[in-house]
């Protein structure tokens, strides 16, 4: 089923602000500019009942797209709390390790499993993906350490502790 925009579902008033801002574009946005045309043209009608019961939009994210979305919110999290800086940014460099190990296992996987390269291809190319991994986990181990040092050298409170522990996860 294809996805139909009402100017409505994009926060604009009426079709002349979606007119307005077509025409402020410049030469380089023009691409944008026919988007405007396309969801002007596609506009739902009120008479459509189907519109009148649906008017949400669904999109269907890639699994690297949910995971840098659920990265990022998780980097604006740790900046929201009230953790000292340090304990912060071990904090978001654990979790952009976490994030490219899992990357990384991914593609191994993937490796293993195809069967459109020689086994040599495989190996080569699986004993690459583990060197990877391997040194993600290094830094990742070493990360560790370096937070558990420093937590032990300026401890955290116990409402801290448990916004750490939260955000750990």
């Amino acid at each position: 089923m294809p996805l139909t925009f009402s100017s409505d579902s994009l926060g604009l008033a009426n079709s002349n602000q979606a007119n307005t801002s077509k025409t402020n574009q410049t030469q380089a946005g023009a691409n944008a500019s026919a988007t405007n045309d396309s969801l002007t043209r596609s506009r739902v009608t009120p008479e459509d009942s189907a519109a009148k019961k649906n008017k949400s939009v669904y999109l269907h994210l890639s699994e690297d797209a949910k995971n840098k979305s659920r990265l990022e919110k998780k980097k604006e999290a740790i900046d929201k709390s009230d953790l000292p800086t340090k304990i912060k940014d071990y904090l978001k460099r654990i979790h952009e390790l976490k994030e490219e190990l899992r990357k990384l296992e991914q593609a191994l996987k993937k490796v293993v499993a195809n069967n459109n390269i020689s086994e040599e291809q495989k190996d080569l190319q699986a004993d690459q993906l583990q060197q990877q991994i391997n040194a993600l986990n290094n830094a990742l181990v070493s990360t560790l350490n370096s937070l558990e040092k420093d937590l032990k050298e300026e401890p955290l409170t116990q409402e801290q502790a448990a916004i750490f522990a939260e955000l750990l996860l």
